[in-house]
């Protein structure tokens, strides 16, 4: 699939990622979309726990994995860029007596804990908020133990390759921390190259809209206005639609579990 040029990098990205997230916290933890149980429950089932594992949720946002994968392993830790996300993880595990999660803030690219010390490392709807996934999976593969999984779940691109470029328009004009979404095809090289190896990919779909995340005005009106388009047949490969009163959008939805294979002895 084609793909656009892309120069969010670095700090100018992270503060935007921040700016975006400090306005949405409490909005993105009542999403419908990101407090679906169903959803949740199989992000938990394609971990397959146990009930002994350390897990890590990166990028977890308002705590929801994390609060949903407690009950089902030893412990959770959840790290977030945004301070905001953090404070709604805490209250929201506290409001549900939930005593076996900890939240903390760290870079992605950057995360402060020690290689193989995790038995299960998940993230969900974030990956298409990194500018470069590969260093971020590469993070997940080093601390993730020998025989550990990783499972990541997000947004998907259309099929087509002119429909996946107008959509990346759109998701960067609804929420300027958007880069792009992951091919699913790219999974197995990604993997790969972190030293894992692709176990499955499930591809589905979900409706989304386009005020939580709080664009500014003339680009919310610019997205609002490539969806109408949409809406009317105007971009072959999108599904935009009217309900209920709100302008709504199908966004492709991808989950992906890797493995990671036994450490080989050193000679």
């Amino acid at each position: 699939m084609r793909s656009m040029p892309d120069d969010r990098d670095g700090e100018k990205h992270r503060e935007t990622v921040r700016a975006s997230f400090d306005k949405q916290a409490v909005e993105f933890s009542e999403s419908p979309v990101m407090t679906d149980r169903a959803a949740l429950e199989r992000l938990v089932g394609w971990a397959a726990v146990s009930g002994g594992e350390r897990v890590l949720d990166v990028a977890c946002g308002p705590g929801l994995v994390a609060a949903a994968f407690a009950p089902h392993v030893a412990q959770v830790v959840g790290v977030d860029l945004t301070p905001a996300m953090l404070a709604r993880a805490t209250a929201i595990v506290r409001e549900r007596g939930i005593a076996n999660a900890a939240f903390a803030q760290a870079d992605v690219e950057r995360l402060p804990f020690p290689d193989r010390c995790f038995d299960r490392v998940v993230s969900r709807r974030a990956f298409h908020h990194f500018p470069d996934p590969a260093p971020v999976l590469a993070e997940m593969a080093r601390v993730c133990a020998a025989g550990g999984a990783i499972v990541i779940e997000d947004q998907a691109p259309p099929p087509d390759p002119a429909a996946a470029d107008v959509m990346t328009t759109i998701d960067r004009l609804r929420d300027p921390s958007h880069t792009r979404a992951v091919d699913p095809e790219s999974w197995a090289a990604l993997c790969a190259a972190s030293g894992l190896t692709l176990e499955r990919v499930w591809l589905s779909a979900l409706e989304e809209w386009i005020t939580r995340a709080h664009p500014a005005p003339a680009d919310g009106a610019r997205a609002r206005e490539m969806l109408e388009a949409a809406a009317r047949g105007e971009f072959p490969g999108l599904h935009a639609w009217h309900a209920d009163g709100a302008l709504r959008f199908t966004v492709g939805l991808q989950l992906v579990r890797a493995v990671k294979g036994a450490s080989r002895p050193t000679a």
